[in-house]
C-alpha cells in the first residue's frame, strides 16, 4: 500500500507509551485545512499532489510510534494475528518488531531508505532484503516487502488527477488517480485514491492498485476513523487482494504518538539483535 504502509505500514508504526486516543468525533465543515505553517488554507488552494501527500503523511507525521495488531484470514490455513511495534521517520526508516504469537516474538524489519533487513530470532540471523524478494509477502500478509520500502511512492512517483469530488455530511471526498511517472520504478500501472478532507486534516479512505493491464488487484479500505496521538487517522486498514477469495489482512491501531525525536542510530543494524528495549 503507498497510503499507509503499511501504513502504508510503514506506518505499521505506532507507540511505546500509549498515546492519547481521543473518542471525540471528526470534525465537520471542508472551511480550511492548514499547510505546514499552520496558516489556513481553503481545500480549493491545494493541489491534488498536496491531498495525497497529507493523506499518506496522515498516519507517520515526520516521525512516528505506535502500536497495531495484523490479523491474516486465509481460507487455505486459517486466521492468525500478530502484536506489532514500530517506528518510523522521515517516510524513510523504520523499524518493526513483532511482539506476539511467540513464535515469532523478536523477529524485526528494519528499514534505512531503500535497502531493508530482517533479524529472526528463532535461529539468529539476520538477512538483508535482495530486490528479486521485494514482491513477497511480509510475514504471510497481503502487503509486501515494497510496501514498506516504497511507503511515499504514491506521491513522488506518480502524477494525480482529480476524477471527482463529492460533499458529504461532514467531509469532502475526493477520488483521485495516480499515474506512474515516466521511467518511475514502480509494481502498479494505475492507483485510485479516495481522500477524505475533514475541516483541516485530510485522511485515506481507500486504494485500489491496478496492474499493467488494467487488472484490478487489491483493494485496501481505511476506517475506524478517531483520534489516536492528537491525529484525526483511520484505525483500521483492510487489505483485500482481488484474485485470492476469502483472504485478506486486517491492520487496527491501538496507539500512536506522532514527531518524537528519533536518530539514525536508532534505525541501526546492530539494533535488530537487540530489539526494542
Amino acid at each position: 500500500m503507498r497510503f499507509a504502509i503499511i501504513a502504508s505500514f510503514s506506518a505499521l508504526l505506532a507507540s511505546h507509551a500509549a498515546a492519547a486516543t481521543g473518542t471525540h468525533p471528526p470534525p465537520t465543515g471542508v472551511e480550511a485545512l492548514a499547510d505546514s505553517s499552520g496558516t489556513a488554507k481553503s481545500p480549493a488552494d491545494y493541489t491534488v499532489h498536496d491531498l495525497v501527500d497529507r493523506a499518506n503523511k496522515a498516519l507517520r507525521g515526520d516521525s512516528s510510534h505506535g502500536d497495531l495488531s495484523m490479523t491474516i484470514v486465509n481460507p487455505k490455513w486459517g486466521e492468525r494475528t500478530m502484536q506489532v511495534e514500530g517506528w518510523n521517520r522521515e517516510r524513510a526508516y523504520a523499524f518493526i518488531s513483532i511482539l506476539a504469537p511467540a513464535k515469532d516474538k523478536g523477529n524485526v524489519t528494519l528499514r534505512r531508505k531503500n535497502e531493508m533487513w530482517i533479524w529472526i530470532r528463532r535461529v539468529e540471523q539476520t538477512t538483508k532484503i535482495p530486490a528479486s524478494m521485494m514482491h513477497t509477502a511480509w510475514n504471510g500478509s497481503d502487503f509486501t516487502y515494497e510496501d514498506i520500502v516504497k511507503a511515499d511512492s504514491v506521491v513522488k512517483d506518480y502524477t494525480h488527477k482529480l476524477v471527482d469530488k463529492t460533499q458529504e455530511k461532514n467531509r469532502v471526498v475526493f477520488k483521485i488517480e495516480g499515474i506512474p511517472k515516466k521511467d518511475a520504478p514502480v509494481v502498479w500501472g494505475r492507483i485510485m485514491l479516495w481522500v477524505g478532507v475533514y475541516g483541516d486534516e485530510a485522511v485515506p479512505l481507500k486504494e485500489e492498485d491496478y496492474s499493467e493491464r488494467g487488472e484490478l488487484i487489491r483493494t485496501i479500505s481505511f476506517s475506524d476513523i478517531k483520534r489516536l496521538g492528537g491525529r484525526l487517522i483511520p484505525a483500521r486498514m483492510e487489505c483485500v487482494p482481488s484474485n485470492k477469495p476469502g483472504q485478506k489482512t486486517i491492520v487496527q491501531y491501538s496507539s500512536l504518538e506522532f514527531d518524537i525525536p528519533l536518530t539514525d542510530s536508532f534505525f541501526s543494524q546492530s539494533r535488530l539483535q537487540k530489539g526494542v528495549r
